[in-house]
C-alpha cells in the first residue's frame, strides 16, 4: 500500500476523522465525555481461551487497528492510522457467581478506560461463572466503531486473520502527509460554503427555533442539551450515578405482540421505550414525547468508523398497548421517508463549519440544542457470525453504549433522559436501557420496576439479567 494510493486521498473519509468520528473526538476534547460501547455474550461452556485469544489478536489488526494523528494544516480532518498494539484480554481471577452476571458486565462497562487517539479503541474480557459458563465482554470506543461496524469486525474475525485497510504511520510522515493534509483541508473549504448556504437558508426560511430542531434531526453521536425540570414528587437533586438493565424476552412472543397492534417490532421497541420515559414522570412538552430513533448510514463496502445518524418523531397522543402501535408507526415511517430523501439537512453540513469555531463557542453551540426525551436503537437481527465463539453459540448477547464522564448536574439539564438498545437473536429479543437522567432514570430498583411495568402492560414476558 503505498502512500500516495490511500494517504493523500481526501475523498477516502474512512481515513479522516470525520462525521460522527468527529463528534465523539470533540465531546472527549472540550467535555471529558467518551462514549464506550459494550457487547455481551453468555456462552452455556467454555469456548477456550485460546477462541478468545484469536479474536482478540484479530480484532487488533482489523478494523479496530487504529488510533490518532493530528491534521499538519488548519481545518483539516485529523487522520486515522494503524495503532499496530498487541491485543490483550483481560480474564477475571477465580469465577462468579451466575447470578451475578449482570453486576459484573456493569461493573466492566463503567471501569472502561479506552483511549482512540493513543490506539486504545478496544478491550476483550471475560469471567468463568461457578455453574461453568463463559461471560464475554467486549468494549468498544463509539469514536472507532458503531453497531454495524462492530458486527463488520466480528464477521471478519470470525472468517480468519484481519488486516487494516488504514495506512501506517510511516506511510503519513513527512511531506507525504503533509500534502494530504493540504489537498483534505482544501476539500473543506467548497464543504463550508455549502454549509454555510444550507445553514443561512434554514435559518432565513424557518426561523431559529426550527434552525434548532433541523440541527438536531440526523445525529445522536453527541449528547445534546435541553433543559429538564426537576421533578416535583421526586427526591431531592443528588449526585446519583448513571442506571443499567439488560432484560431478556422471548422472541416470538415479541413479534406477535408487535403485529397483534399493528406494528412492527421497531415501532413496539419504540412505544416500550416511550412508556417507560413517561412513566418515569418525565415531564412532556406541549409537542409531545421526543423520540430520537437511531438509523443506519452505512452502504455495502463502507468502511467508516461510523455511518448512523437518527431521525426523530413526536408523541403528542397516549402510548401503550390500549392505543396500538399505528401512529408511532406512521410517525416513523413518515421520518424514515423524509430522512431517506433530504439531502440539505442541516445537520449533515454543522461538521463543516464546527472545525472554524473556536473551543469555546463550540462547546456552547454543542451544550445549547435541545435533545430528545428518549432515544432508541433497534439493531434488528444478530447476524450469526456475531454469536458464535470457538465451537460455542451465546444463549444470551447483548448490545449497548454509556457516555462517561458527565456529571449529574450536565445529565439533569441535558437529553436524552434514557437510552435504550434493542438486539434479537435465537428465540430471544435482549434490550439493553441505559438511564442518565438523575431524578428521572437514577434509581436502578425504580428503573428496572419502570421497565418490568412497562412490558407487563404489554403482556410480555422477561427477565433480567
Amino acid at each position: 500500500m503505498s502512500s500516495g494510493d490511500v494517504t493523500t486521498d481526501p475523498a477516502r473519509p474512512a481515513d479522516r476523522v470525520a462525521g460522527a468520528d468527529e463528534s465523539y473526538a470533540l465531546a472527549e476534547r472540550l467535555f471529558g465525555w467518551t462514549a464506550p460501547i459494550q457487547y455481551l455474550w453468555i456462552f452455556p461452556a467454555d469456548p477456550g481461551a485460546d477462541a478468545v485469544a484469536t479474536l482478540a489478536d484479530r480484532l487488533a489488526s482489523g478494523s479496530f487497528d487504529r488510533r490518532v494523528v493530528p491534521t499538519s494544516v488548519p481545518f483539516g480532518h485529523d487522520r486515522w492510522v494503524r495503532a499496530e498494539r498487541p491485543a490483550t484480554v483481560y480474564t477475571e481471577p477465580g469465577t462468579i457467581a451466575d447470578d451475578a452476571v449482570g453486576d459484573w458486565v456493569d461493573a466492566r462497562l463503567r471501569a472502561a478506560d479506552l483511549d482512540p487517539s493513543d490506539g486504545r479503541g478496544f478491550a476483550l474480557e471475560c469471567a468463568h461463572t461457578d455453574a461453568g459458563r463463559v461471560v464475554v465482554a467486549l468494549l468498544v470506543s463509539h469514536m472507532i466503531a458503531d453497531g454495524q461496524a462492530v458486527y463488520a469486525a466480528l464477521d471478519a474475525a470470525r472468517r480468519g486473520p484481519t488486516r487494516s485497510a488504514l495506512p501506517t504511520g510511516r506511510d503519513v510522515a513527512g511531506w507525504a502527509g503533509v500534502r494530504g493534509d493540504l489537498r483534505d483541508a482544501g476539500a473543506q473549504i467548497p464543504a463550508v460554503a455549502r454549509a454555510l448556504a444550507v445553514i443561512g437558508k434554514a435559518a432565513a426560511s424557518a426561523g431559529a427555533t426550527a434552525l434548532r430542531s433541523a440541527v438536531t434531526r440526523g445525529s445522536a453521536a453527541v449528547p445534546t442539551a435541553t433543559p429538564v425540570a426537576a421533578r416535583p414528587d421526586g427526591p431531592t437533586p443528588t449526585e446519583s450515578d448513571t442506571t443499567l438493565a439488560v432484560v431478556d424476552l422471548d422472541r416470538r412472543e415479541w413479534v406477535a405482540r408487535a403485529a397483534e397492534h399493528g406494528g412492527t417490532p421497531n415501532s413496539l421497541f419504540t412505544a416500550v421505550m416511550g412508556g417507560v420515559l413517561r412513566a418515569s414522570g418525565h415531564p412532556t412538552g406541549p409537542e409531545g414525547t421526543r423520540i430520537c430513533i437511531a438509523v443506519s448510514n452505512r452502504a455495502d463496502g463502507d468502511d467508516r468508523a461510523n455511518a448512523s445518524g437518527g431521525v426523530w418523531i413526536r408523541v403528542p397522543g397516549p402510548i401503550g398497548p390500549e392505543v396500538g402501535l399505528g401512529e408511532i408507526r406512521a410517525l416513523s415511517k413518515a421520518a424514515f421517508a423524509k430522512y431517506a430523501t433530504t439531502d440539505d439537512a442541516v445537520t449533515d453540513h454543522l461538521q463543516a463549519v464546527a472545525r472554524l469555531l473556536p473551543d469555546r463557542v463550540l462547546g456552547r453551540m454543542m451544550t445549547s440544542i435541545a435533545g430528545p426525551d428518549t432515544t432508541v436503537s433497534n439493531l434488528g437481527a444478530a447476524p450469526q457470525s456475531a454469536l458464535e465463539l470457538g465451537d460455542q453459540v451465546a444463549e444470551s448477547f447483548g448490545i449497548r453504549a454509556i457516555m462517561q464522564g458527565r456529571d449529574a448536574a450536565a445529565r439533569r439539564r441535558q437529553g436524552p433522559a434514557i437510552a435504550a438498545w434493542a438486539v434479537e437473536y435465537g428465540h430471544k429479543v435482549t434490550i439493553t436501557v441505559f438511564g442518565i437522567h438523575p431524578e428521572y432514570a437514577g434509581d436502578t430498583r425504580r428503573l428496572r420496576e419502570t421497565v418490568s411495568a412497562e412490558l407487563d402492560r404489554w403482556s410480555l414476558e422477561h427477565s433480567f439479567w
